[in-house]
């Protein structure tokens, strides 16, 4: 009997923890889904929608763009260029963009969902708040990212396995939902991004360091082949 209540008693403690768990990654973000940021907000006001279809299989997508994780728009709309799919989802508010972000796993935009859908390659740009000059790279398709892996650091950037949360494990993520069921997630730190910049505020992200196209430069290489 008294192994039986402690058995009862660890796996109460354990959905306790699973639910709180649950509940503290959902309250992260505002709004749940798009279906709900779009009755909240309007398009063209307070965010917009960019993108761009090509004949490749390849699409180059950030859903965080704007001035939700500035310069991750600037980097894909660079890297996708004429030749693969764009899609970037913008926030343009002139303050409170972060309320926009939508976490990958929930992010449901119907455009971004049809592309990547009808994508074998999938590669998605984000940004993430550091001090460090350091580029994360996960994602389900192991062969793309170590080739992004292996082009950023031969062109001398600092780069590392994305910690759990970063790392795009799951087939709910949105570059995960491509033909292959398998795309790359890359977070760049807000240190490095500054550096491709003369400032990461909207205006500043107009004027491009030669440090942008270097790096957009390294993982066009590793999408070629």
């Amino acid at each position: 009997m008294k192994v039986l209540k402690i058995g009862l008693l660890v796996v109460t403690m354990s959905l306790v923890l699973f639910f709180t768990s649950k509940t503290s990654v959902s309250a992260a973000d505002l709004y749940a889904n798009y279906s709900a940021l779009s009755s909240a907000k309007v398009e063209g006001i307070d965010y917009k929608i960019v993108n761009r279809n090509t004949t490749s299989t390849i699409a180059v997508i950030a859903i965080h763009g704007g001035s939700i994780e500035p310069g991750t728009t600037e980097l894909a709309d660079n890297i996708a260029s004429t030749k693969y799919d764009f899609y970037t989802f913008q926030g343009i508010m002139k303050s409170g963009n972060s309320s926009l972000h939508i976490t990958s796993t929930h992010f449901d935009e119907p455009i971004a969902i049809s592309m990547v859908k009808n994508s074998k390659k999938t590669l998605s740009i984000h940004g993430f708040s550091s001090t460090s000059k350091l580029t994360y790279v996960g994602g389900l398709d192991k062969v793309l990212v170590n080739k992004v892996k292996t082009k950023l650091k031969a062109a001398g950037y600092r780069v590392a396995d994305a910690p759990t949360s970063l790392a795009a494990l799951s087939l709910y993520n949105i570059a995960n939902k491509n033909l292959s069921r398998a795309g790359v997630q890359i977070e760049v730190s807000s240190a490095l991004r500054a550096s491709f910049f003369s400032s990461l505020s909207t205006s500043g992200r107009q004027t491009k360091t030669t440090q942008f196209y270097k790096y957009t430069n390294a993982i066009k290489a590793a999408l070629a082949y």
